[in-house]
């Protein structure tokens, strides 16, 4: 017998990659019993995911959608018929592929498969990565058997009739976070100077504020560090171009980082990042002390403030507020974190302490107990299911 699932999400690598990470769990669960499985992955027809999961051989569905907006606007309109539009090409492509389980890992584009989903009696699951649920959760909580928090302290967002519902599982990170090599990411980075190592994570499509500070600051940092850059498909800047040999020698910049990334920051002192949740679930599992500037203001839901609050309340990562995002004072806050190795090791085993190693295994596992043909699998022993 063969297993199929649909997996759905997107907007962002955050929430492809623990989508990835459930889906190699519920592959390794399928073989353990004796079942065959077939994945199939609903996303933005204009997303980055289509390039994230094509680069796994994953088959990948793209559909309209329109974007879910907090604030008035004329395109929220328009983007109505957009949902619709990939409410009906949801439809058909479930009727297509029939899968008995349907996983979303959040996102705009995770409302339509949802919504035919349900139309089409298919039990669905969602796992929310933020501290704070986002309206895509909010929306497919009412159609879903189970909905997973990484947060434990995300329940209170919830009404107390929905608590039948939550379960705190952790955020899946990919097993690669997991079995790092230090030495391996300064071979791969050519670090070859016994200095500390900073990484500068932009996030998977680049993050203007963060890298604009970067780059303001690598003639100084350049001088005593390593800089390791993700920085988006960002043109170089002249400041970058001016810099010395030398200096130019220290800077590793990426555009975009594939399954080193885990091993860059081990190899890492510390990590400058945004906070979406994606991010510090990483850092978690692979304990490494940071610096977390937040994305924040108009157009975000303020998900990535409560994630960097949350890790500054217990004690395991340093946030900059507003007034402190500043090169000086990033600067500052660089050159003090690095030089008090107590509070690095301190900021490592916090961090370390909030990881859920197992969450990919226990979502899985969850995933294979409400399969819409679970009693049909439990009438005969696997060996002999058709």
């Amino acid at each position: 017998m063969k297993i199929t699932a649909c997996f759905t999400g997107g907007g962002t690598a955050g929430h492809v990659f623990p989508g990835l990470a459930v889906m190699d769990s519920f592959e390794k669960l399928c073989k353990e019993k004796g079942l065959d499985s077939d994945f199939f992955w609903i996303g933005s027809s204009s997303g980055m995911e289509k390039r994230l999961l094509h680069e796994k051989g994953i088959l990948f569905f793209g559909i309209q959608t329109g974007k879910l907006r907090r604030y008035f606007s004329f395109r929220n309109f328009i983007d109505i018929f957009k949902t619709l539009a990939g409410i009906i090409a949801s439809f058909y492509i479930l009727l297509k592929k029939r899968p008995v389980i349907i996983f979303s890992k959040g996102g705009y584009v995770s409302v339509p498969p949802v919504l035919a989903g349900k139309i089409l009696g298919i039990p669905v699951i969602t796992h929310e990565s933020d501290y704070t649920p986002g309206l895509a959760t909010r929306i497919n909580k009412r159609f879903s058997k189970l909905i997973m928090l990484s947060f434990e302290e995300s329940k209170k967002y919830f009404k107390e009739k929905e608590y039948n519902k939550l379960m705190f599982t952790g955020n899946p990170v990919r097993e690669l976070f997991y079995n790092t090599n230090s030495n391996r990411g300064k071979e791969i980075a050519s670090i070859s100077e016994n200095i500390p190592v900073i990484m500068v994570i932009g996030g998977s499509l680049g993050a203007r504020e963060i890298n604009g500070l970067t780059e303001k600051l690598l003639p100084q940092l350049l001088k005593n560090y390593y800089v390791i850059h993700q920085s988006g498909n960002n043109e170089v800047s002249e400041k970058i171009s001016k810099l010395s040999e030398d200096l130019k020698k220290r800077y590793k910049r990426y555009s975009f980082i594939g399954n080193e990334i885990a091993d860059f920051i081990a190899a890492s002192d510390i990590v400058i990042s945004r906070a979406g949740a994606g991010s510090i679930w990483e850092l978690a599992a692979v304990g490494k002390a940071s610096i977390l500037i937040p994305l924040r203001g108009k157009g975000t839901r303020g998900d990535q403030v409560k994630n960097a609050d949350f890790l500054k309340s217990k004690e395991a990562a340093i946030v900059l507020e507003d007034k402190e995002i500043i090169p000086d004072n990033l600067y500052n806050t660089i050159v003090s974190l690095i030089s008090d190795k107590e509070l690095i090791k301190k900021m490592e085993n916090k961090i370390k302490e909030l990881s859920k190693p197992g969450s990919a295994d226990h979502i899985s596992q969850k995933l294979f107990e409400n399969l819409k043909i679970k009693d049909r699998l439990a009438e005969k022993p696997w060996k002999e299911a058709e």
